[in-house]
């Protein structure tokens, strides 16, 4: 594990305001300029300091904020809105990916083992991923804004996610994809936040936040139009965990399919960030992780 004292003050500096950056979504406020977007740029400035980020990294975050930005514009041809989607696409692919070469993620656990009887586990601070869904919720969301629209998300979410746990618990059991194996890892900590705040936040702001709710529009006139934009929604999410195996994909694809019921059904972005994240901790607490050797 990577102890701060290992890191110079502006790596920390650089993904402490990153995770600032996401907390800060969820903070009202009245200026022209929103606050997270305020502490992620502190972020990007740090990140090139310290090398976490190259100086072509910043056109790739413009491009992909401004695309996002011209999606949303309700009077912009239809056309132009079109092209701007599959740019988002195909620049949060990259990111998601690690596939675009100017970012430097930051690997805070290499070839730990959580289980005894699983296989070895690597963390990274995903600064690339990270963006995608941090300009997803900041540019696109309507989020939640006080404490009763908290509590009443949560009323909604909870029993959903308690259901969609259970059937992905019994199915995977069953399969014997995973055993039984409750801990409490030393690196629980910072598993905790980077797994709620970096990979929940992204991933279900790209798939469910973009993917499932752009699809939803597109085929708003179908009989089959939600089951449609939930089910592609789905299947993508299964395809980007391919490199973990077909198995790991296909067991995926069914959470996806709850995690994008439950947005379906709450039409909040938070629900299905709760759902995602809940899975991965109790499978995280209680079985085999990441996977059964």
């Amino acid at each position: 594990m990577i102890w701060p004292e290992m890191l110079s003050s502006a790596t920390i500096l650089c993904y402490s305001f990153l995770y600032i950056a996401v907390l800060l979504l969820w903070v009202p406020y009245e200026t022209r300029i929103p606050a997270w977007s305020i502490a992620f740029a502190i972020a990007c400035i740090f990140g090139l300091v310290s090398n976490q980020i190259d100086v072509y990294a910043v056109l790739v975050i413009i491009t992909i904020a401004y695309a996002l930005y011209y999606t949303e514009k309700k009077y912009a041809p239809p056309a132009g809105r079109v092209i701007a989607g599959i740019v988002v696409l195909c620049v949060a692919y990259g990111l998601g990916a690690h596939a675009i070469p100017y970012f430097h993620n930051l690997k805070v656990l290499s070839n730990v083992y959580i289980s005894n009887d699983g296989i070895p586990f690597t963390l990274y601070l995903n600064f690339d991923k990270t963006i995608v869904g941090l300009f997803i919720l900041g540019l696109t969301q309507r989020l939640l804004a006080n404490k009763d629209d908290w509590i009443a998300m949560f009323k909604q979410t909870i029993p959903k996610t308690v259901m969609v746990i259970f059937v992905l618990i019994f199915l995977v059991l069953s399969a014997g994809e995973v055993h039984f194996d409750p801990k409490l890892p030393e690196c629980l900590p910072i598993w905790l936040i980077t797994n709620l705040l970096l990979v929940c936040m992204a991933e279900e702001g790209f798939f469910r936040g973009f993917i499932q709710k752009n699809l939803a529009v597109f085929f708003r006139d179908s009989a089959w139009g939600n089951l449609t934009a939930v089910s592609i929604a789905s299947l993508l999410f299964g395809f980007a965990h391919y490199a973990g195996g077909i198995s790991y994909s296909i067991w995926s694809t069914v959470a996806g399919l709850g995690y994008g019921w439950i947005y379906q059904q709450t039409n909040r972005i938070e629900s299905s960030i709760v759902a995602h994240f809940s899975l991965n901790l109790i499978h995280f607490l209680l079985f085999t992780y990441p996977a059964i050797a």
